[in-house]
């Protein structure tokens, strides 16, 4: 373990005093940049954040069962259509039951249009939620509620925030896939070398900042989709290449603009956000924070097919100058009389044809709309060329980018906000006597 130069109580106090020097990665990566060197009486806390899509995410909810239900062996349930997965028998006495639900799982209703993330996300926007399901014997039941009339409700999500992602690309152009290539990291068909899909916030990620090892703890306080949350352990498919959480936080204070489903080619997927604080004890997590730049992270870039590895560019052919948020330009609509393309693609339901607008508090800035629609009415925020949100080269080709599975945007906001309040002393950092260091 690096030698501490001061403590988590010590930065604790001048957070509640006020005299705290805290800063957000991005601030800190541009001074950096500019080529000053940090010493650990600089600066307190830096505080880092993602949001991107997270398949393994589920919560635990305590739900209010019909009369017919009580007491009774349950034998489905479903939450909105989605099936969720009953862990106990009905209590006779209050007519609740536990039961678990998983962000991919997909509704029997809407096949690959909605799914767990999407429910999630409905009730933390306060929305009424439809409980149905059959009982031992034969018997229904049917029941509503919302999110404050739960007795518990609680997300477990056990892979999240991976350190690095691949980016793809149809580069073989192999019969199997060419016409429809199924895959959670594709929202349509993809010509060969006519599009990039990538995922990843880079410098700004969570576990991509810790490299030493000295501040991801199980037990260290956090902020999931804006609630104060925990880190548990490293996740389930975590390894030393490539680490993900395991985080945990109450649905009570979450904030849906940092949640939601996700439609993909393959079906749904879900998507948080995650902000960590940053304690600076230490030259070493300086260093860490220091080095991390997207211009020398590694993104490698593999075939859509058979996801074999091809070659390498930076997170800065990304994100270097990206938009960061698309916007819309009604007067290039075609009103296309037989399906909106970038509609029917945009993976959380977004945009309205009819309307003639897209909902900014959906919308994650994944391109699906600027390379779908024929009339070239959506575009990053800024951007000149049509439906350009950047190239990237490989194989003597310029490839663009069509499809960002992490919001850079709302990944910048979420180390925002976690700074503010810890400028306000809302947010102190757990205690090291209390974290134990994580392994794997």
């Amino acid at each position: 373990m690096p030698r501490k130069e001061r403590t988590i109580a010590e930065i604790n106090g001048k957070l509640r005093n006020g005299s705290a020097v805290v800063m957000t990665a991005m601030e800190f990566k541009k001074e950096v940049r500019g080529g000053y060197k940090f010493k650990v009486s600089d600066v307190d806390v830096v505080t880092t954040g993602t949001r991107a899509v997270m398949s393994g995410s589920s919560a635990m909810l305590v739900l209010p069962l019909g009369p017919k239900g009580r007491g009774k062996p349950v034998t489905q349930l479903r939450l909105n259509g989605v099936p969720c997965i009953p862990v106990c028998r009905p209590e006779a006495e209050s007519g609740l039951i536990d039961a678990v639900i998983y962000g991919t799982e997909e509704s029997l209703d809407h096949h690959g249009r909605y799914g767990g993330g999407h429910v999630l996300r409905d009730l933390v926007e306060g929305k009424r939620v439809e409980v149905e399901g059959r009982t031992a014997g034969g018997g229904s039941f049917s029941s509503t509620f919302t999110l404050d009339e739960l007795h518990f409700a609680r997300m477990y999500n056990f892979r999240n925030d991976f350190q690095n992602y691949t980016a793809f690309s149809n580069v073989k152009n192999q019969p199997s896939y060419r016409a429809n290539p199924s895959s959670i990291f594709a929202c349509r068909p993809m010509p060969p070398f006519r599009g990039l899909s990538a995922s990843g916030s880079g410098e700004l990620n969570p576990v991509e900042n810790d490299p030493y090892r000295t501040v991801l703890r199980s037990g260290l306080r956090i902020l999931v989709n804006g609630a104060p949350g925990l880190i548990v352990s490293y996740g389930t498919r975590s390894s030393a290449a490539k680490r993900c959480l395991f985080v945990s936080a109450d649905m009570s204070g979450m904030q849906p603009e940092y949640m939601g489903g996700f439609k993909t080619s393959f079906g749904v997927e879900v998507t948080n956000g995650i902000a960590v604080p940053y304690p600076i004890t230490c030259q070493e997590t300086l260093d860490g924070l220091a080095q991390c730049l997207d211009e020398r992270i590694p993104l490698p870039v593999a075939d859509i097919g058979d996801r074999i590895n091809l070659f390498y560019v930076k997170y800065a052919d990304i994100w270097a100058g990206a938009r960061l948020e698309v916007e819309f330009d009604p007067e290039r609509c075609l009103c296309c009389s037989f399906q909106c393309a970038a509609e029917y693609y945009c993976p959380m339901g977004a945009i309205s044809w009819r309307d003639k607008s897209i909902d900014q508090s959906l919308c994650v800035a994944c391109g699906a709309c600027t390379a779908n629609c024929l009339g070239g009415a959506f575009k990053g925020k800024g951007d000149v060329p049509r439906g350009c949100l950047g190239r990237v080269s490989m194989l003597e080709h310029e490839v663009p980018i069509i499809f960002r599975q992490s919001n850079r945007f709302r990944s910048e906001k979420l180390a925002t906000q976690l700074k503010e309040l810890l400028d306000k002393g809302e947010f102190l950092l757990t205690d090291s006597d209390f974290e134990l260091q994580l392994r794997g």
